[in-house]
């Protein structure tokens, strides 16, 4: 068992103070990154970056593609989970196969994570940004209007609103899978509102196609793990997969956790311009195994009362932005996406390196 003292050294409480944990686990295994910033800058003037790191033979027709921080706070547990899946290789607790390497996408959203957000600099899920090629950023679920109202207010709250009950009937008259559905499958209509999957491919996800295309063209096989927090039972780890996935083979290889992108089966619900189905679509001729690992906080309706708060202060408070930074709104957010427990800590670093195991043996057979 992972000891307290270990764990701490994984989580860090700022972007910046995380992006060097991971930088300096790279320096000690003599390893370079590949940093790409964006243009926007974080609450102190630093510059805001994804970091890459390569580890393994640069021509492996073999890879181990660990994402994370795609959605901003749930950034600050995804690193300590890259960080402590480095550990184990420079610990030798890992070791890869012949022909294969690994590659971590360190803080895909770094936006996001320093100012505290799920979403980017634009209100952008990026979980909803990578819309396939040819395909328009409009339009919304069918169900999404007749939730807005109770989503997305454009003035801050003056009395009691009753949120928890009123979204409990909405559940309720459409049913949770269809509710669940209607507010995270994406939007492109509303871009002050939840779940704004933008106008256009944003700066951060540019980066990341453009580093994919530099550096997966020898590659034919692909076992990627996409690091999330949020959904499920406390500290489990859901593996969601996409559609057309043989889920019954993944189950023989990753057990049991692994589920379908179906709000009527599992935690979770099918998705517009997700990363890994965007991706995908893009080098299609590429074996793909693509797992989101997602780690369960807290309950849905409580967790999307805060994102409503966070977002709803953000759009109409009219504060300037280092102020919204030491909210209550962000800093509960920050909480829900990454508790503080050292239980829930424990189970997500020693699950994040499990599944790195998993995907050794998934790609050591011949």
């Amino acid at each position: 068992m992972l000891a307290d003292a270990d764990i701490d050294r994984c989580f860090a409480s700022e972007y910046v103070t995380a992006r060097q944990q991971f930088l300096d686990r790279a320096e000690r295994m003599d390893l370079i990154v590949e940093s790409i910033p964006i243009s926007k800058k974080g609450p102190h003037d630093e510059t805001l970056s994804t970091d890459y790191l390569w580890l393994g033979p640069k021509d492996a027709k073999k890879l181990i593609l660990h994402t994370s921080g795609v959605h901003g706070v749930e950034g600050f547990p995804g690193s300590a989970a890259a960080v402590h899946i480095l550990d184990g290789f420079r610990k030798k607790k890992l070791l890869l196969p012949n022909d294969c390497a690994i590659a971590f996408a360190h803080i895909i959203n770094p936006w996001g994570m320093a100012w505290l957000r799920r979403v980017n600099e634009d209100n952008a899920d990026l979980n909803r940004n990578f819309l396939p090629p040819g395909e328009s950023y409009e339009g919304e679920p069918a169900n999404y209007a007749r939730l807005d109202h109770l989503l997305n207010p454009t003035s801050m709250q003056t009395g009691r609103e009753y949120y928890t009950i009123r979204a409990a009937w909405h559940s309720f008259k459409l049913g949770f899978s269809n509710a669940k559905q209607a507010v995270q499958e994406g939007q492109y209509t509303r871009p002050k509102s939840l779940q704004y999957g933008g106008e256009k491919l944003a700066e951060s996800s540019r980066n990341f196609i453009a580093w994919c295309e530099r550096n997966l063209s020898q590659v034919e096989e692909i076992v990627w793990i996409d690091f999330h927090t949020g959904l499920g039972p406390f500290g489990v780890d859901s593996l969601l997969v996409g559609e057309g996935v043989n889920e019954q083979e993944l189950k023989q290889q990753y057990g049991s956790r692994v589920q379908p992108l179906d709000p009527k089966k599992g935690v979770a619900y099918k998705i517009r311009g997700g990363i890994q189905a965007g991706i995908e679509a893009r080098f299609p001729n590429k074996n793909w195994t693509s797992i989101t690992q997602e780690f369960g906080t807290i309950k849905p309706i409580p967790l999307l009362r805060l994102a409503r708060a966070e977002n709803r202060l953000t759009q109409w408070s009219g504060k300037p932005p280092l102020r919204l930074l030491g909210s209550t709104e962000r800093r509960e957010m920050l909480d829900a996406f990454n508790p503080r427990s050292m239980k829930w800590r424990r189970m997500i670093l020693e699950r994040s390196q499990a599944i790195i195991v998993d995907a050794i043996a998934q790609l050591s057979e011949e």
